[in-house]
């Protein structure tokens, strides 16, 4: 595969991811209504997952350094599972939307520009600007705060810089070991449903809740939230790197407001169409002029 096939087909898959998590968001809103707590979405998430992802596990994800997975784990386990669908239950979808994925662009952006040495050029740094403008007109709008105000409403909004955080760093360490993506998602998944399922049956105990809900959200937690879009955007990370993989996460929120139109019939006004072009303008400038990497010190390159 010539390197300019590579780099469509890394494209390809961040958008795919993006789609994927787009349609993720959307669905958990939706989930909310339907009657589901925090945690009845997590166990949905990382058991259906497990369960789709245990054969690929098997056939070659043992043969992976397990403690790497286990980190992964850590950080986009159950922990950041339960805190953003935390977070969804307290502060509006335009915040989970636009504070989780910012906070992650800049955290992963850090890690690769203080750890790795990956310098911005200043294309790049105006494309970031123009997507991060994106962001704060999508979350801008107030339309859609019919949840929880006050010191709740922040408490929903910290958890998503908190999710943020976890999976910038998630994001990071994706880049820096190269690990292959499936195998990965199959390693995280696995060990998160082995941890977390069973707390949830005997702590929780599973909801009385409509059989079409819960087809519903296996499809949205289990296939797309817990294996389908982590491991396309695992690949996306794998073939361009952190710096510009990350960049997909910034690119949810105009996706979502579009997902929405369909799914739940709500038109984006205008101050919403204005923080889309944006954003999508600050992605194309921004995947046009990658910048260039400068090479890790010797004692840097070869830590894990």
């Amino acid at each position: 595969m010539t390197d300019a096939m590579r780099q469509a087909t890394g494209i390809a898959l961040g958008l795919t991811a993006t789609a994927g998590w787009a349609y993720y968001n959307v669905g958990t809103e939706l989930a909310r209504a339907e009657g589901f707590r925090a945690w009845d979405l997590t166990a949905l998430r990382f058991g259906v997952a497990a369960v789709v992802l245990l054969p690929w596990f098997i056939w070659r994800g043992w043969r992976l350094p397990q403690w790497r997975l286990i980190a992964l784990a850590l950080l986009a386990g159950p922990a950041f599972s339960l805190l953003f669908n935390t977070g969804f239950q307290l502060a509006p979808l335009s915040h989970a939307v636009v504070i989780g994925p910012g906070v992650s662009l800049l955290v992963a952006l850090a890690l690769v520009r203080l750890v790795d040495g990956q310098r911005l050029n200043l294309p790049r740094i105006i494309g970031l600007a123009l997507l991060l403008a994106g962001l704060i007109a999508v979350g801008a709008d107030r339309a859609d705060e019919t949840k929880s105000s006050g010191i709740w409403a922040v408490l929903g909004d910290l958890c998503f810089v908190a999710t943020g955080t976890l999976w910038g760093t998630f994001s990071w360490l994706l880049g820096r070991w190269r690990l292959p993506p499936v195998e990965v998602m199959a390693g995280i998944t696995l060990y998160s449903a082995l941890v977390f399922v069973p707390v949830w049956v005997m702590v929780w105990g599973i909801p009385d809740l409509p059989s079409g809900a819960w087809v519903h959200q296996t499809v949205v937690q289990g296939l797309v939230g817990g294996s389908g879009a982590p491991v396309a955007y695992a690949a996306a990370v794998a073939i361009l790197g952190t710096g510009r993989g990350a960049i997909y996460n910034a690119l949810l929120p105009p996706a979502a407001v579009l997902m929405a139109i369909p799914i739940t019939g709500l038109v984006p006004n205008a101050l919403q169409w204005t923080g889309v072009a944006l954003a999508s303008g600050g992605l194309i400038l921004s995947m046009a002029f990658p910048g260039k990497r400068v090479p890790l010190p010797a004692t840097l390159a070869s830590r894990p």
